[in-house]
Formats: C-alpha cells, sequence, structure tokens
C-alpha cells in the first residue's frame, strides 16, 4: 500500500482476533490492537515493529469505549491513525455452555452484552471516522451457532445471531456513507476457548487430542479449522477484492452448518 491504511481489530491478542491482526499486518495495514489484556497485545505488536498500536479497553465497559473513541479521534494513539482508519473487525466475544434451563440472567447478560452491545457500542463511535475517511469495511465475526444453534449454546447462538442481523441493518444504513458491512461465521475453530485447544500440536494432552478426533467426523472436510482460514475471509472483505460486497454472510466453517 502506497499510502498509510489502517485496521481496528478487537480481541487481538489471542485466537481469530491475533490471527486478523497478523493477516493484516502481513498484508502491509497498520493495526490498532484492542483487548482486555495488554501483554498479549504486545506480543503481536512485537512482530511488526511500528506498525501496531497497542489500545487495552474492555469493550463490555462503555466508558472504556468512549475512552478509546476519544484518544483514536485526538490522535493521541498516534498521529496518522484518524484519517487513516478503513477497516473495523469486531472480533472479540466470549462463549460459555449450560443448558437454557440452567443459564442464569447473568450468564445471558455477559454475553450479549459481550458478542453483541460491545460490537454496536464501538461501531458507533468508528462508523462516523470511517465516513469521514470516505468509507471503509467492517467485518462482524459471528459463528454458525448464530445460523443453526445446538443444545446448550442457548445465550451465545442468540447473541451471535443478533450479531447477524445487526450486520445486515448495519449494512443498509451506512452504505451511503460509502461503509460496506460484511460477517464472518466461523464453525469449530482451534482457539483458546475451547478445552480441545492444542491438540493437533506436538506436546498436546491425550485428552485435549481426543476431544479434537472426536470432532472431526463433525464436519464433511473432516477436521477443525484454524484462525488464519478464518481471518483470510476476513481480510478479503477488507480489500478492493469485495468493493461491491455488503450485508453478506460468510460461513467459515468446514461445511459444518450442512449437516
Amino acid at each position: 500500500m502506497d499510502a498509510i491504511t489502517t485496521a481496528l481489530v478487537t480481541g487481538a491478542g489471542s485466537g481469530i482476533g491475533r490471527a486478523v491482526a497478523l493477516a493484516f499486518l502481513a498484508s502491509g495495514w497498520d493495526v490498532i490492537l484492542v483487548g482486555r489484556r495488554r501483554g498479549p497485545l504486545d506480543d503481536v505488536a512485537k512482530t511488526h515493529p511500528g506498525r501496531a498500536v497497542v489500545a487495552p479497553c474492555d469493550l463490555t465497559k462503555a466508558d472504556e469505549v468512549a475512552a478509546l473513541a476519544a484518544e483514536l479521534e485526538s490522535g493521541a494513539l498516534a498521529p496518522h491513525l484518524p484519517g487513516s482508519l478503513k477497516a473495523l473487525v469486531n472480533s472479540a466475544g466470549i462463549y460459555e455452555r449450560a443448558s437454557f434451563l440452567e443459564t442464569s440472567d447473568q450468564a445471558w447478560e455477559r454475553q450479549l452484552t459481550a458478542n453483541l452491545l460491545a460490537p454496536a457500542r464501538l461501531t458507533r463511535r468508528m462508523a462516523p471516522i470511517l465516513a469521514g475517511n470516505g468509507g471503509g469495511s467492517i467485518v462482524n465475526v459471528a459463528s454458525t451457532l448464530g445460523q443453526r444453534p445446538v443444545p446448550d449454546t442457548s445465550a451465545y447462538s442468540a447473541s451471535k445471531a443478533g450479531l447477524i442481523n445487526l450486520t445486515q441493518t448495519m449494512a443498509l444504513e451506512l452504505a451511503g456513507s460509502n461503509i460496506r458491512v460484511n460477517c464472518v461465521c466461523p464453525g469449530i475453530v482451534d482457539t483458546p476457548i475451547h478445552a480441545f485447544h492444542g491438540g493437533g500440536r506436538p506436546g498436546a494432552t491425550p485428552e485435549a487430542r481426543e476431544a479434537l478426533e472426536k470432532l472431526g467426523p463433525l464436519q464433511p472436510l473432516g477436521r477443525v479449522g484454524t484462525p488464519e482460514e478464518v481471518a483470510a475471509g476476513i481480510l478479503y472483505f477488507c480489500q478492493p477484492l469485495s468493493s461491491w460486497t455488503t450485508g453478506a454472510v460468510l460461513s467459515v466453517d468446514g461445511g459444518i452448518n450442512l449437516v
């Protein structure tokens, strides 16, 4: 890229968010790394010195989101950032598994806040910046469970279904500002959110390997996905190749939504 182009990625310290941040950095973007813990964000930033800005923020807290937006808008994070922001990736989220009858109000509130309200809250602050820069791309990371839920995921699945619907609503409302809004729905991906994380790597515990092997037959392509495979779909939505695409819902899930 000839000019500096910046993406803001939430949940950038681990899992899919980390893979997304690294994919943008490898493609020549600058990246604002947002997450609750500074340590993992610093680790990502070290991979491309001078190209990543670490911005710790708990997105479930309105005052911290407002402070992040104010720092970005004022140039306090970095002088070039307000005018170079062209993409927002809402990747941060939480997953809690329990039967519907055993899911407490608190569990509903935690997941709806982190997975639906927080992306909406941040996007309200970032969309005017993108519009002022001539437009850009917003990508929300939902889940195949938002399309086809399974037992014991009621709050999580509902929050992700809401995020899919929100994506399409924002696509309609922000099109006039040349802002495209799309959604990626990952299936079962090897991230720290799951107990089987790392089961396919050298030194994995027998329990993790066994859990991973049980998941393969569930999917037409026969294996769990990687964060990098999901990141590739997200990066596509932020490139000129997708310039006529908005309101789309892309399943990156090994075909599990078909069975």
